[in-house]
């Protein structure tokens, strides 16, 4: 049996963090432990851990990726199961994900998206077959779906403390050059969609794409590192774009969608020029509504 060990880092999530606790303690194939980084929470989340059996950890506030890589360094379990303190998971998820691994370095479940209004969806589930090639263009791997093996993990440096989001997308490119991965298709994951997280930024999300690029292009002969890069560019700019279009940002919706062509000036990608036409249309519309009548 694999000895896994639970990393739940948190800040500020007190009011969430039983139900992420309790999940976890509740497996049917039980951890070897359940480590709590507390990134310098402000709420009572000391007094919240304290009520379970698990290891808690204080550390000064140095963001996510810091709290896992410290939960990861402090783990005693050949296996590292990431578990973000507004998540949880469904009673099987150890185990089933214990018995899909083999030589694989890390293994990820489908996940269930549940919203504050009470609505679930079902993301799509891509197999270990497609993963990573559908990884250089979208992270489709959350990261409380995952378990990897502790050494693996540190082999590559855990995550990047420097990178103001989507660290756990760049870990996952970083480790398909070192290792395998498999995933289990039952829905185990329960995610908490708040739309207040650092992915629902889009200048962050472009802020971070330079270490994306770099980690999805690396080993790749010159000419194919080119071409995957600007295409890397181009679709994460466009995800930046829709992400502004939602909010009403006309103005930085189309600068992101004129960017994205620029990255990848193909009529056949016409994800950006609809996203660029349906905003070109909505400013002409709201011109003509200012536009006084006589």
């Amino acid at each position: 049996m694999i000895k896994i060990s639970v990393v739940i880092p948190t800040y500020n999530h007190a009011r969430w963090l039983p139900e992420s606790i309790e999940s976890a303690l509740n497996q049917t194939l039980k951890p070897h432990e359940v480590i709590v980084v507390d990134d310098g929470s402000k709420d009572n989340t000391r007094e919240v851990v304290s009520a379970y059996p698990v290891r808690y950890i204080y550390q000064a506030n140095s963001g996510l990726s810091a709290s896992r890589n410290t939960g990861v360094r402090e783990a005693t379990g050949d296996w590292i199961a990431l578990l973000d303190a507004d998540d949880y998971w469904l009673p099987r998820k150890l185990e089933l994900q214990a018995g899909a691994v083999g030589d694989e370095g890390v293994c990820y479940c489908a996940t269930t998206q549940f919203f504050s209004d009470g609505h679930t969806e079902d993301p799509e589930f891509h197999g270990a077959s497609t993963v990573v090639s559908v990884l250089r263009h979208h992270n489709v791997i959350d990261p409380s779906s995952v378990i990897v093996r502790r050494d693996i993990i540190l082999q590559i440096g855990g995550f990047n403390e420097k990178m103001p989001a989507a660290e756990d997308w760049e870990a996952w490119l970083r480790l398909a050059r070192v290792c395998k991965f498999v995933g289990v298709p039952e829905r185990l994951l329960m995610y908490r969609v708040t739309g207040t997280g650092m992915s629902a930024n889009p200048e962050l999300s472009l802020r971070s794409m330079d270490q994306i690029v770099a980690a999805g292009t690396a080993g790749l002969p010159p000419i194919r590192r080119f071409i995957e890069a600007r295409r890397m560019r181009s679709t994460r700019t466009i995800q930046a774009a829709i992400k502004y279009r939602e909010k009403g940002d006309s103005r930085n919706c189309l600068r992101c969608a004129i960017r994205a062509l620029r990255h990848w000036p193909s009529p056949f990608y016409d994800k950006a020029f609809k996203v660029l036409l349906l905003e070109l249309r909505s400013c002409l519309r709201n011109r003509k509504k200012r536009v006084p009548t006589s």
